[in-house]
């Protein structure tokens, strides 16, 4: 279990103070020693372990990385944060399921089953720790933190210190520190995790003008955990498609040709893939496009919420020269031309991430070659044979759009 207070820092003269004065109040402090650490958070994409009440950080240390495992809010009084703590050492890094820490091993297995863990986003940061001292007792550490969080494109700077209870001290030694960092220095305790403010800036849309003529089309951007919740969205299926979307997108970019930041978009967009499915089975894949566009992903700046709506509209039904025309007659024929491109070449990989767990037996792209204008991709799984073959099925889209040929290759068991 820790027990930490945390202190927002507005000014870098006061944060300048506490990396200097050789004591705070009654408080005798040691010098500082410093540590310039990188982080990495990871989670599935769909968030298992956040929506678990946990979060997972894999840090970078001299000896080895550490991974921990943390309580995601804790039990907070009085601005004094108690929440419970698992951590893993490894020499280097391998799946957590080889991990020798059995509880943690255990722990994250039952939260997140088969699926793969994604970083989530990165936090740098230069610690100053120095020990704090009551009436000769080592009773607290004051960590000096300089934070700069990356998520996606966005970045975030900010300075806080963090006030961490040690064994020789008590709560009384605790609550008496914060009152004079309180007091003395007009802080205010409990502003939010790391790890809380990085999914604000997630979820945080691009400050963009909506065209008056978007008002009514999009009128309450909803997060992907809400849609999930309302929609009763089958999770294990959103995970394994997403997954299998992110590797298609990152294997054939030297086909698809699509930036960078169009990996954020075919994350969000596979995940609410299937969003109408509880509303509508049988036509869910309209009952999804209406769905978003009451209610489009809020992780996504607006001028890609019709992406999200159309990939959803796009990957059920079988696909022709036809249909696609026909689609210039709706409101995608409105959008412009590079957004519509764009969009289909999206559409194309979430129809075959979608296809690849046809079977719902943990399929998984193993690897895609690319030699000529030929793609094979091969398929890993006890299903491998059916989802390869749905893949296939699948592929008319991409067959559409591109001219390199693609075909599936399956294994029955994994390599």
């Amino acid at each position: 279990m820790e027990t930490e207070a945390k202190f927002l820092v507005p000014e870098k003269d006061i944060f300048d103070i506490f990396i200097s004065a050789w004591n705070i109040g009654p408080f005798l402090l040691d010098a500082a020693t410093q540590n310039r650490l990188e982080d990495t958070y990871l989670d599935t994409v769909d968030m298992a372990i956040m929506s678990n009440g946990y979060y997972l950080q894999r840090r970078q240390k001299e000896k080895g990385i550490v991974y921990t495992i943390r309580s995601l809010g804790g039990i907070r009084k009085n601005g004094v944060r108690h929440r419970e703590e698992m951590e893993c050492l490894l020499e280097q890094d391998i799946p957590f399921k080889e991990w020798n820490d059995q509880d943690m091993k255990e722990c994250l297995t039952g939260i997140v089953g088969k699926s793969e863990l994604m970083p989530l986003f990165n936090v740098s940061h230069t610690k100053n720790v120095r020990n704090a001292f009551y009436k000769e007792k080592h009773v607290a550490e004051l960590i000096l933190d300089d934070v700069l969080i990356t998520v996606w494109e966005k970045k975030l700077e900010y300075l806080e210190i963090e006030v961490e209870m040690l064994s020789d001290g008590n709560e009384k030694d605790l609550e008496k520190l914060m009152s004079v960092l309180t007091k003395e220095y007009g802080l205010f305790p409990d502003p939010p995790s790391k790890f809380e403010r990085a999914l604000q800036l997630m979820e945080e849309t691009e400050e963009e003008t909506v065209p008056e003529e978007d008002m009514d089309f999009y009128p309450k951007p909803l997060s992907v955990q809400t849609l999930f919740e309302i929609h009763h969205v089958e999770r294990a299926h959103a995970r394994k498609v997403t997954e299998n979307a992110l590797r298609l997108f990152d294997e054939l970019k030297e086909v698809h040709g699509l930036g960078e930041e169009y990996r954020r978009v075919i994350w969000i967009a596979a995940l609410v893939h299937d969003v109408g499915v509880y509303t509508n089975m049988a036509d869910h894949h309209k009952a999804g496009r209406d769905i978003l566009m009451r209610s489009p992903p809020r992780e996504l700046a607006h001028r890609f919420w019709p992406v999200a709506v159309w990939t959803t509209f796009l990957h059920k039904k079988k696909m022709n020269r036809e249909k696609l025309e026909k689609l210039q007659l709706k409101p995608f024929g409105k959008m412009s031309a590079q957004i519509q491109e764009d969009t289909l070449k999206l559409a194309a990989l979430i129809r075959i991430a979608d296809g690849l767990d046809y079977s719902r037996m943990d399929s998984r792209l193993n690897e895609a070659i690319i030699e000529e204008k030929k793609v094979l991709i091969t398929v890993h799984g006890p299903g491998s044979y059916t989802d390869a073959a749905r893949a296939d099925e699948k592929s008319d889209l991409w067959r559409i759009l591109y001219d390199h040929e693609i075909t599936f290759k399956a294994a029955e068991q994994n390599p």
